[in-house]
C-alpha cells in the first residue's frame, strides 16, 4: 500500500511539473497544475500520518485537515476557465477558497497554543476541544465536493446547449475531459459521505479502515487524470485549442469549409455570427471589455 501512495504522490507532483512548465500555459493549465500540487500534498500528509510521523512530530497534526475543502473549488475554477474567454481572476473567484481559509484560522489556537502532548490527545479523541469542528469539517468536505461537482456539470451542460443550438461545427468541442474530472471527484466525496454516514450517524463499526478506500480512489483518480491528460491534446500539448478559442465562426469556417457546403450566404453567416457572439456575451461565456 505504501508503494501505491509513493507512486500517487510522485505522479501528482509530476503532472504539476508538466502543466506549470509549459511555455504557453492557459489559466486552466495553471489551475490544474495547482490542483495536482494540492492533491500531492494531501496524499503526502496522509502517507506520513500512516507511517506514524504524527506521533513522532505532533506539530504536524492537523496541518492538512482543511485541504479537502480546496478540491471542489479548484475543479470548478478549472471548468470555468476552460470555458470562459475572460481569463482574468476576479475577487469572486478567490471567494471559493474562504471555507478552507476559515478552517485554518479556526485552527490557529491548536497550531500555536497546544502542546505536543495535547495535540496527540486531541488526535486520539481524548480531548474533545475540536470534536465538533471535526464533524462539521467532515460534513463540509462532502457537501463542498458534491456541490461543486454539480455546479461544474451544470456549467458544462449550459455551455454545450448554447454551442449545439447555435453552431454546426462543434466536432472539436469535446468536453468529456471535464466530465471525467467531475465524475472522479464526485465519486470520491460520495464514498466519503456514505462511509461517514455509516460510522458517525448510524454508529456502525466498519471491518476495515475507510481511509484506505478514500485515498486509493484518489490515487486511481490521479492515474486516470494522468492517462487522459497526457493523451488529451488540450492539456499538455503546446497547441492547446480551448472551447473559448473555437468560438470564432469566421476562422472556423475558413479552416473547415463547413459553411461552404451548408448553403448559407456570406451575409447570412455574418448575421448568425453577430447574433451568436451577442448571445455568448449575454450568457457570460465570452467577455468583452466595456
Amino acid at each position: 500500500m505504501n508503494n501505491l501512495f509513493i507512486i500517487g504522490i510522485f505522479l501528482a507532483f509530476f503532472l504539476q511539473f508538466l502543466l506549470l512548465s509549459k511555455k504557453r500555459k492557459t489559466r486552466s493549465d495553471k489551475i490544474l497544475g495547482i490542483w495536482m500540487f494540492v492533491i500531492g500534498l494531501h496524499l503526502f500528509g496522509y502517507y506520513i500520518y500512516n507511517l506514524g510521523f504524527w506521533e513522532k512530530y505532533p506539530h504536524l497534526i492537523g496541518v492538512t485537515h482543511p485541504i479537502p475543502l480546496l478540491h471542489g473549488p479548484l475543479l470548478y475554477l478549472y471548468v470555468v476557465f476552460s470555458l470562459r474567454k475572460d481569463q482574468q481572476i476576479h475577487f469572486k473567484d478567490y471567494a471559493h477558497f474562504m471555507p478552507a481559509v476559515a478552517a485554518y484560522l479556526y485552527m490557529i489556537p491548536f497550531f500555536f497554543f497546544y502542546s505536543a502532548e495535547e495535540k496527540i490527545l486531541v488526535n486520539h479523541g481524548q480531548i474533545n476541544d475540536y470534536y465538533a469542528f471535526g464533524m462539521i469539517s467532515l460534513a463540509a468536505f462532502v457537501v463542498s465536493g458534491v456541490t461543486y461537482s454539480i455546479l461544474s456539470y451544470r456549467l458544462i451542460g449550459r455551455y454545450e446547449k448554447l454551442i449545439h443550438e447555435n453552431f454546426s461545427f462543434d466536432e472539436k468541442i469535446n468536453l468529456n475531459w471535464l466530465r471525467y474530472c467531475i465524475w472522479g471527484l464526485a465519486l470520491i466525496f460520495v464514498t466519503v459521505g456514505i462511509f461517514s454516514l455509516i460510522q458517525y450517524v448510524f454508529g456502525s463499526q466498519l471491518p476495515f479502515n475507510p481511509d484506505f478506500i478514500y485515498y486509493s480512489e484518489t490515487i486511481l483518480f490521479i492515474f486516470f487524470l494522468g492517462y487522459f491528460g497526457i493523451r488529451h491534446e488540450g492539456i499538455f500539448s503546446e497547441t492547446k485549442v480551448s472551447p473559448s478559442q473555437i468560438i470564432d465562426l469566421e476562422t472556423e469556417s475558413k479552416q473547415t469549409g463547413e459553411y461552404t457546403k451548408s448553403g448559407l450566404k456570406a451575409e447570412e453567416a455574418a448575421l448568425l455570427q453577430q447574433k451568436l457572439m451577442q448571445l455568448m456575451v449575454e450568457k457570460n461565456f465570452i467577455w468583452r471589455p466595456n
